[in-house]
C-alpha cells in the first residue's frame, strides 16, 4: 500500500528546517539543498513542494512573518491609556528581541528580491499595506482620545510613522550599539508625544 504523505505537515517541516538554518547561519545559507538536508529530504523531493528558492522564501515569509504578526496581535494586551497603547503597538513592529531581528533579516532579503520577482511582489505589497494599516490604527487611537491637533494629516502621518518604523528597523540591524532597544523605545515615545496635543510625561 502506498505511503500516505501529509503534504501540509511536510511543508511545515520544511519551513521550520529553513528557519532553523536562517537563525543559526543566516538566510544566505538557506539553499534548496541545505533546507532539503535539514528536513530529511532529497533536493528533488523538496522541489516537489518548492520549485525555486523564491517559492521557498515566499512560504517562509508567509509561515513565519504573517503568522507571527497574527500571533503577536492575539497575545498583545493594549494599555487603556491611549498614548501608552499607541507606543505598545509601534514597539511590536520593531526588532526589540533576537527573534524579531531574525525575521527582519528575512524580510530584507524578501523585499529586495521582490523588486525583480513577480512571484514575491504581491506578498511584499500585502505586508507593507499591513504596516500602513497598523500605523494608521496607532494614529486613530490618539485621534479618538483627542490627543492629536485637528490640523494633523492622518494619511501623511500614517506614511511618516511607517517610515520611522522602517528606518529604526534598519538602523537597529546596522548599528545595534547605537540603536539598542531602550533607545528605540525612547525615540518612539518622543515621536508619539510630539504628535500629541498634551501627552503627559506620566503617560509614556
Amino acid at each position: 500500500m502506498p505511503k500516505i504523505v501529509d503534504h501540509e505537515q511536510q511543508r511545515k517541516r520544511i519551513a521550520e528546517s529553513a528557519w532553523s538554518i536562517i537563525e543559526e547561519k543566516g538566510i544566505e545559507h538557506a539553499s534548496i539543498r541545505a533546507v532539503a538536508a535539514a528536513a530529511g529530504l532529497s533536493p528533488g523531493a523538496l522541489r516537489h513542494y518548492f520549485s525555486t528558492q523564491d517559492e521557498l522564501l515566499l512560504f517562509i515569509v508567509d509561515y513565519y512573518l504573517t503568522r507571527g504578526v497574527d500571533k503577536a496581535a492575539e497575545g498583545l494586551v493594549i494599555s487603556h491609556i491611549p498614548i501608552k497603547a499607541a507606543k505598545e503597538v509601534v514597539l511590536q513592529l520593531l526588532p526589540m528581541d533576537a527573534e524579531k531581528r531574525t525575521a527582519v533579516g528575512v524580510w530584507w532579503i524578501f523585499a529586495i528580491r521582490s523588486l525583480r520577482s513577480e512571484a514575491l511582489q504581491t506578498k511584499k505589497d500585502e505586508l507593507t499595506d499591513g504596516l500602513h494599516y497598523l500605523t494608521k490604527a496607532v494614529l486613530e487611537i490618539l485621534a479618538q482620545a483627542q490627543l492629536l491637533p485637528a490640523a494633523v494629516d492622518i494619511q501623511l502621518e500614517t506614511l511618516r510613522l511607517a517610515a520611522l518604523i522602517e528606518g529604526l528597523t534598519i538602523m537597529a540591524m546596522l548599528r545595534p550599539e547605537l540603536y539598542a532597544s531602550e533607545t528605540i523605545e525612547q525615540i518612539v515615545t518622543l515621536h508619539i508625544r510630539e504628535l500629541c496635543l498634551h501627552g503627559a510625561a506620566t503617560d509614556g
